[in-house]
């Protein structure tokens, strides 16, 4: 498997200024040969490719000095960092998507640079050595490298608290665990998650929580004047809110993925149209929430601890009873299940995860999940189908036993 390992960097002072010396000048590499290329195809109908580039800049090196003070391998990167980013362009204009054609990066918006193949640059004890840096950088190892792990490359990346790079590395598959621990998941938004088993997972909404925060800075900074010192300081004043509030949003959203891995062997989410959801009337309590980033995660740790990770359809999943499977009608402000058939009273969104997890019975190989909810009430020592007063009753308690009430 690969995965990535962030550390944070302790340059000295002059490193630091070593490093934006290295950054400008791949931004300027980028940018000139993203020149190239669009000269070459408008000029001469030729197109350029990164082989032909690499070997225009092995040539480069030779008769350039400066050229040859970085390691090639570093170079090469960059470049091949343009050609990604041409073959998404292709790739969205085959599939009928917005094409987005790379754009020449300004001072603000190139961040990273980075080896593609981990040559030119040695690790030993915890420093960095490549050519170019003066003396060698030392990292934050705040967690040990696995043991004889096998480094593919690694990327070092800027951010208004200093350096960070993170290393590429490739470690061994676990076998897939064989348990009879299975959960359905609903996303939304008031609650984040709903589980099958009576849990939820409360929602953080960290956009909401820093807008005012966020609205002072930019008004601060709309009050400055243009190519003042001032500006660029409000500048970074709001750059940290927007960091500030993404580092709150991931945090959650590592440990939420992180207990669920940890206590289900088999998780069952729904599959959602996110990119619909996330432009309707919800559109921006949706992406705030980031669902997509969240099961992204727990499919990345779930494969790193042997557990699987299943998405059902997500049709009538809120709708249908998870007791009798007729279907109850209710709008998006109705919070609660009543089914007029069997009497099932319980939370709207505990409803749908069960009906989630209802759904993976029918995936092959995925027989495990039936008879849960037998299971969990015996494990739990509640009823999940009981009179109005009673469901209620056990539905808070459950609240409290897993990922705690809701507000």
């Amino acid at each position: 498997m690969i995965r990535t390992l962030r550390y944070r960097l302790l340059p000295t002072k002059r490193q630091h200024c070593a490093l934006e010396v290295i950054l400008e000048s791949q931004r300027q590499l980028y940018n000139a040969a993203l020149q190239e290329r669009i000269d070459a195809y408008r000029k001469a109908n030729v197109t350029r490719t990164y082989f032909d580039q690499a070997k225009a800049l092995t040539e480069w090196r030779r008769s350039d000095p400066e050229a040859s003070g970085l390691p090639a391998n570093l170079q090469r990167s960059t470049l091949r960092r343009l050609d990604q980013a041409y073959r998404g362009f292709f790739r969205r204009v085959k599939s009928g998507g917005k094409p987005g054609f790379p754009r020449f990066r300004g001072k603000g918006r190139f961040h990273s640079f980075g080896f593609s193949e981990f040559f030119g640059i040695t690790l030993r004890n915890g420093r960095l050595r490549f050519k170019g840096l003066p003396g060698s950088l030392r990292v934050h190892l705040h967690r040990a490298l696995p043991v004889a792990v096998d480094i593919r490359g690694c990327t070092f990346r800027q951010d208004t608290k200093g350096w960070a790079v993170g290393f590429i590395v490739n470690v061994p598959a676990p076998g897939t665990v064989e348990g009879d621990r299975a959960v359905g998941v609903d996303l939304g938004v008031s609650t984040f998650a709903a589980l099958s088993d009576g849990g939820f997972i409360p929602s953080l909404r960290a956009a909401r929580a820093s807008e005012k925060r966020l609205r002072v800075a930019q008004r601060a900074l709309a009050r400055k004047t243009r190519g003042s010192k001032g500006r660029e300081r409000s500048k970074l004043a709001v750059k940290r809110c927007h960091e500030a509030t993404s580092r709150r949003r991931a945090e959650h959203l590592r440990q939420a993925s992180a207990r669920l891995v940890r206590d289900y062997d088999l998780i069952v989410f729904e599959r959602l149209n996110l990119k619909g959801l996330a432009s309707g009337v919800l559109g921006r309590d949706v992406r705030d929430a980031s669902w997509a980033r969240f099961v992204s995660m727990v499919r990345d740790k779930a494969e790193s601890a042997g557990r699987r990770v299943v998405e059902v359809d997500a049709r009538n999943t809120s709708q249908n009873c998870s007791s009798c499977g007729s279907k109850a009608t209710k709008s998006l402000s109705d919070r609660w299940h009543n089914c007029p058939h069997c009497g099932l009273s319980i939370d709207r969104d505990l409803n749908a995860a069960r009906n989630i997890l209802h759904r993976a019975g029918a995936v092959p190989g995925l027989h495990n999940v039936v008879g849960y909810d037998m299971r969990a009430g015996e494990n739990l020592g509640l009823p999940l189908v009981v009179s109005e007063s009673g469901t209620r009753d056990a539905t808070q308690h459950l609240r409290h036993v897993c990922f705690g009430s809701l507000p």
